[in-house]
């Protein structure tokens, strides 16, 4: 670990500064959310690199070196993006997110005790693997970018599927779970891009319920879950658009054919019984421990410990991203992590909302709303 130290600063204007930096860390974490949305809108890409240009200028008044050279590498990742030569998806969104975050962190942590420590191997790696992205070798892009973030954050987990990770598509003597599981993904892609509130959606899900499971000590088969998040709710692309972005109350018989969705997704797995588990996930991520849910009013004892990461992965999503039922309003994390604790012993299970707070909290850094 390495040790940096301020010197020179008067007080007064590194408050101005770091004013300044949170709004700009802010205005990058609001421009990450919309490009989950709109991945293609360059005016967005613009932003982006504007704001962090301008971090980075902020931190040359402070002299602060470490960060500059990092931010300038992450600025030039985003002159790619700008310019049309890097493409923007779910891992260099986290990249970007998870960078940001930990300067904002080190940024605090300077104001507070005039030093930061910071761990300098691990930075100087994230550089050498950004400077091998450039326009000539788009093909490794991808790859670069989750390896440069499992540098950055070796406990996250990573799910998006590649071209590149994809295996042999030879076709098998039998089916192999890692075949299914490849195919589970390709079917959500088009049922998300039905509509703008769904785009990632799965991968952002399973994400968080792998890491809440490996938080619980792997209490549910990993390959299981993973079948769930991508298949439970693939029965929801075919219902009528006009319902699912309706603004107003549902009616009751809207809201039985919303109901029925459950049925649909698990049926994709009927026929498979290695994937037996994961249908049970899909039928019951609605159940609730309180015995009100649906379909069958399950109550704790009688739903899987799968559908239960399901239902608290399923809440925080709606929470925390776009949805018609919310008027297009996304709670802060903080504010999302407090509901679901609030729905404990009700709607959530208790131990699994304790597994989900251990898992943010691997995730997030705290900082005030």
């Amino acid at each position: 670990m390495a040790r940096f130290q301020v010197t020179d600063i008067e007080a007064e204007v590194f408050a101005e500064l770091l004013e300044e930096l949170q709004e700009l860390y802010e205005r990058c974490e609001h421009t990450l959310i919309e490009l989950e949305h709109k991945p293609e809108d360059k005016e967005l890409h613009k932003s982006l690199f504007r704001a962090v240009h301008t971090i980075k200028g902020d931190l040359g008044l402070l002299s602060i070196t470490p960060l500059i050279h990092f931010l300038g590498h992450l600025e030039d990742c985003l002159s790619l993006l700008r310019d049309g030569n890097l493409k923007y998806d779910s891992v260099l969104s986290d990249l970007l997110l998870l960078a940001l975050e930990k300067v904002n962190a080190f940024i605090k942590e300077c104001h507070d005790t005039g030093e930061f420590t910071f761990d300098d191997q691990q930075l100087t790696r994230v550089q050498q693997l950004l400077e091998r992205l450039s326009e000539n070798n788009q093909a490794q892009h991808q790859q670069i970018i989750r390896s440069a973030l499992l540098t950055l954050e070796p406990n996250l987990v990573l799910t998006e599927s590649t071209k590149d990770d994809k295996p042999d598509l030879a076709p098998p003597t039998q089916s192999r779970p890692e075949d299914d599981l490849a195919f589970f993904h390709e079917l959500i892609e088009p049922v998300e891009a039905r509509s703008r509130y769904w785009r990632g959606r799965s991968d952002r899900q399973l994400k968080l319920a792998l890491l809440i499971n490996r938080y619980a000590g792997l209490a549910v088969d990993e390959l299981q879950l993973t079948a769930a998040c991508y298949v439970h709710d693939f029965g929801m692309g075919f219902m009528p658009m006009e319902v699912l972005h309706k603004p107003e109350k549902l009616t009751p018989k809207e809201v039985q054919l919303i109901h029925t969705h459950v049925y649909c997704s698990a049926k994709l797995l009927e026929n498979m019984p290695y994937w037996h588990e994961a249908k049970m996930m899909v039928l019951q991520h609605h159940e609730k421990c309180d015995g009100s849910g649906y379909p069958l009013g399950l109550k704790d004892h009688e739903i899987s410990d799968g559908a239960k990461i399901l239902a608290i992965v399923d809440t925080f999503d709606a929470m925390t991203h776009e949805r018609s039922s919310m008027s297009h309003m996304r709670r802060p994390y903080q504010r999302a992590i407090a509901e679901i604790n609030r729905l404990a012993g009700t709607q959530l299970s208790p131990y699994w909302v304790a597994a989900f707070n251990q898992a943010m909290q691997a995730l997030l850094r705290k900082s005030p709303d």
